[in-house]
């Protein structure tokens, strides 16, 4: 189990706002085989799951913040921001796995968007994703 670690490691630091890549990693396990891709493939997702987690929190934080009037946001624009991403662009989180588009779940989390809407969007991308490689 522990050469299985890494690719849940990586895929929550990749998720994270940091920029790095797990990729290597799975396709190395998958080229060298010995592997039951699937595990990967579930841990890929569930330490990506957890890295989004944490990039909504930081948006969940900054709502506080701004509530709290520490951030100099007017209330037209945050309403108008955060009324136009619930309508349109909640189902980018679907492509929460492409490099700076996790910035988007940091936005759900400062917009006051539900984790019972975010969570299962960033679930499905991140299996597509992960599962492209599958193929």
């Amino acid at each position: 189990m522990s050469f299985y670690l890494p690719i849940f490691l990586e895929s929550a630091w990749v998720a994270s706002i940091i920029p790095m890549s797990s990729e290597p990693t799975f396709f190395a396990m998958k080229a060298f085989g010995g592997y039951d891709m699937a595990i990967p493939f579930l841990l890929a997702i569930a330490g990506a799951t957890l890295g989004q987690s944490l990039n909504w929190l930081v948006g969940k934080m900054l709502l506080r913040l701004e509530k709290n009037k520490k951030l100099n946001i007017s209330d037209y624009w945050y309403h108008r921001v955060a009324g136009l991403f619930n309508q349109y662009g909640i189902f980018l989180l679907l492509l929460s796995w492409v490099p700076l588009c996790n910035l988007l779940v940091v936005l759900a989390g400062f917009v006051g968007t539900k984790p019972k809407i975010v969570l299962p969007l960033i679930i499905i991308g991140q299996a597509a994703h992960y599962g492209s490689y599958l193929l």
